[in-house]
């Protein structure tokens, strides 16, 4: 039988995690169950409230640049 990788990963953006990392003081490892959403509460919801605005913001940048090289 073939055995092929069924596990999807989610990885996540390291400037992004090393950002809440300084802001919130937490470990990575917590900040990732946050956005995957395996940890509850409010600091929870902040962080990963934070994560997608981030998150929003570097691919609208990196989109920005491609668009100005390719000009």
């Amino acid at each position: 039988m073939d055995k092929s990788k069924t596990k999807n990963y989610n990885s996540y953006n390291s400037a992004i995690l090393e950002a809440l990392f300084l802001k919130y003081g937490v470990s990575k490892y917590y900040i990732r169950q946050c956005v995957k959403g395996s940890v509850q509460g409010i600091k929870a919801d902040k962080i990963k409230k934070d994560y997608s605005i981030m998150e929003k913001v570097h691919s609208d940048m990196v989109s920005n640049l491609i668009k100005k090289t390719l000009d």
